[in-house]
């Protein structure tokens, strides 16, 4: 992609001979036009063959921001970015150049603190941003299949009857907008590719005029299971509906998102087959708050009455995750032990379980469709068998489910070019712990190793254990965990050295501690939490409602709200 600014005070984006041009629209100050060149157009913008112009990698999106507007375009970065990980064609987001389309005179570049965007590209270049030109990145496998299978069903021709209802747009052809964190900028873009025809549609989406990104994390690594060469992935999305960092952005809100909410995918590739399994983490989906200390006993602020105030917004999360990924195993990792420092995250768990009771009543959907199960890694009988046995114990807990549930499994069918669906994940463990970083992520680690396992005995491949495939599988829990957490507490994870090694030392206490005093540390560090509501459409939800607080209907997931 090519961007040029022309003497018409306007920004072309020219890619394989398609140009968008973006130009202020004359006495509406913020207001942009948006013009379209499919290739073999008459008309084209004018364009000074000698002009300077800069080499891109995709658009964005744009924004309005102190009443200008602003185009989105991601460049290479000055220096060379690390080379791909194998597997999914995956960049991180290194540099992005915002065009003011109102005054081309102002600076692309936005690193300097008076610019009006520069706290969106903090943001956005923090390290923690990736997108792909060849995969839908914001959706698991399972959904990126489907799709795949709709448009193929909706070019093939059609044998139906002319009373028949032709075949729908697939649901999901812009990504899961859930992980998504620029859906907002590129609602402009999406308006402008609704309006054209079916050929300069087709020409549109194989260009990157629209490059969505996701924020969590996502590695690969290419290794040998006996003779078999593999190719292990995982991939976090983190959800924006409550984007935010410890402390600041607890538990839930009025239209249903919670804190710290990721999708965690584990893909194992073959050279026949193809296989997902997808977790969730996320805040206990309350009305809840902690107040920030270094030592001493948790203290935690809990929104009471649960039904009044806690309920409805709880009822629209499971609902839209019960919906979207089937059965709901909501496995809470908050200590049970009452009469210690951790006393206040007990009641926590009490009162998550007391809302799922809430829930299961009133909702067929929830009856059928969520468990709540409480496993408190600080039990005596957990810690008896040792604290490198822990996974084990995890995953013997959760290994008839994990029979129940399965995984998503395709083989490439070569007569249709096509991968083809032969079983689908049927549930989901929701996992949480107060932060959703390290209890967690030790969690997701063990659930994922024991499916892992069980999918290489189905696939006739040797065990996991003692295997280079552990190694990787363990690798990439551990910087799944260490990325989470430094995105929403500002330091690496506790105990991802135990999960890279599977061994208990001495200087992981002293690791832990340092990171305890980074966590505390960021929260009188206004820097390092930039203003992350600016990728984000406008919300009204309060975090943390007064006992007179009454929800409303508004927000993406009010469409659950009712029972069948």
């Amino acid at each position: 992609m090519r961007v040029h600014l022309t003497a018409a005070s306007s920004v072309v984006l020219e890619d394989v001979g398609y140009s968008l041009e973006f130009r202020s629209r004359a006495g509406s100050p913020g207001a942009v036009e948006v013009l379209s060149y499919p290739p073999g157009s008459t008309a084209q913008p004018s364009l000074d063959p000698d002009e300077h112009f800069i080499e891109a990698f995709g658009c964005l999106g744009l924004v309005n921001l102190d009443g200008k507007s602003y185009l989105l375009v991601l460049v290479p970065p000055v220096e060379l970015a690390t080379p791909n990980e194998p597997g999914m064609n995956v960049e991180r987001v290194d540099e992005v150049l915002f065009y003011c389309i109102d005054d081309l005179r102002e600076r692309a570049t936005a690193d300097h603190p008076s610019h009006p965007c520069h706290h969106l590209r903090q943001v956005l270049v923090d390290g923690s941003f990736a997108y792909s030109k060849t995969t839908d990145l914001t959706s698991r496998l399972q959904t990126r299949i489907h799709v795949q299978q709709q448009r193929a069903d909706a070019c093939a021709p059609s044998s139906r009857r002319d009373d028949q209802t032709p075949t729908t747009v697939p649901r999901h052809e812009r990504g899961t907008l859930d992980y998504t964190w620029n859906a907002y900028l590129l609602e402009p873009l999406h308006l402008l590719r609704l309006s054209l025809g079916p050929t300069a549609k087709a020409a549109f989406d194989s260009r990157s005029f629209m490059l969505s990104v996701v924020q969590g994390y996502y590695g690969a690594r290419d290794v040998h299971v006996g003779a078999e060469k593999v190719t292990l992935s995982v991939i976090s999305r983190r959800g924006w509906g409550r984007a935010g960092t410890r402390f600041k952005k607890r538990g839930i809100d009025g239209d249903g998102s919670v804190g710290n909410f990721a999708e965690t995918e584990t893909i194992l590739e073959t050279s026949s087959h193809i296989v997902s399994f997808v977790q969730l983490r996320g805040s206990v989906p309350l009305y809840w708050q902690e107040r920030p200390r270094l030592v001493g006993a948790v203290k935690l602020d809990i929104s009471q009455p649960l039904a009044d105030l806690s309920l409805p917004p709880f009822l629209r999360h499971m609902r839209w995750a019960v919906k979207t990924y089937g059965r709901v195993h909501a496995l809470s990792f908050l200590s049970d032990n009452p009469n210690e420092s951790l006393a206040a995250e007990a009641a926590l768990g009490s009162a998550y379980e007391q809302l799922c009771a809430l829930g299961q009543a009133q909702s067929k959907r929830l009856r059928d469709g969520l468990v709540f199960e409480k496993y408190s890694i600080h039990k005596a009988q957990v810690l008896s068998s040792g604290v490198e046995n822990m996974p084990h114990e995890i995953g013997r807990d959760v290994d008839e489910l994990l029979d129940e549930y399965g995984a998503t499994t395709a083989s490439f069918d070569e007569t249709s070019g096509h991968f083809v669906v032969e079983t689908e994940q049927q549930g989901v463990f929701r996992v949480n712990c107060r932060d959703c970083l390290d209890r967690s992520n030790l969690g997701e680690f063990s659930i994922s190793a024991s499916m892992l396992d069980k999918q290489l005995a189905k696939l006739g491949l040797p065990p996991l254990e003692g295997s280079q495939l552990e190694k990787a599988h363990r690798e990439l829990f551990s910087a799944n965990g260490d990325a989470l957490s430094q995105i929403y507490a500002g330091s690496r994870a506790m105990n991802s050295s135990f999960i890279r090694t599977g061994k208990v030392t001495r200087a992981q206490k002293f690791e832990n501690a340092e990171a305890s005093e980074l966590r505390y540390g960021q929260l009188k560090d206004r820097s390092w939490a930039p203003q992350l509501v600016l990728v984000e459409p406008p919300a009204a939800s309060s975090s943390m409602p007064s006992p007179t607080h009454t929800d409303t209907d508004s927000g993406s997931l009010s469409d659950l709200d009712l029972d069948i």
